[in-house]
């Protein structure tokens, strides 16, 4: 339990690092998702096909920040139940994440 409270609390705090470049590209974009807000983590869920998640994502509040480190058990809080579901949320996670360290590193 401890263990899963401190990654959390990491992963908080990284996000509050990483949070500081401004994109002017409208909508959820994969360069700036730790600023996404409720309205674009909405957007993709439905580009998912699961927009029927999208009242619950957003009634817990749920950004791009708070997003990229959802795990299974967050996820099944949200009301996500269905295997295939979960499934498409933490591979489209997993995504997110790898092509925001690919634009990290081709901008060195």
């Amino acid at each position: 339990m401890m263990k899963r409270l401190a990654r959390k609390v990491r992963a908080s705090l990284n996000c509050l690092k990483k949070g500081g470049k401004k994109d002017k590209v409208h909508g959820p974009t994969l360069l700036n998702a730790y600023e996404w807000g409720t309205e674009e983590v909405s957007q993709w869920l439905s580009s998912l096909g699961l927009s029927e998640y999208r009242d619950s994502f957003i009634r817990n509040d749920v950004r791009g920040c708070e997003l990229l480190n959802l795990e299974r058990r967050d996820l099944k809080d949200l009301g996500v139940s269905k295997v295939g579901h979960l499934k498409r949320i933490q591979h489209g996670i997993k995504d997110i994440s790898h092509k925001m360290a690919a634009a990290d590193k081709s901008s060195f």
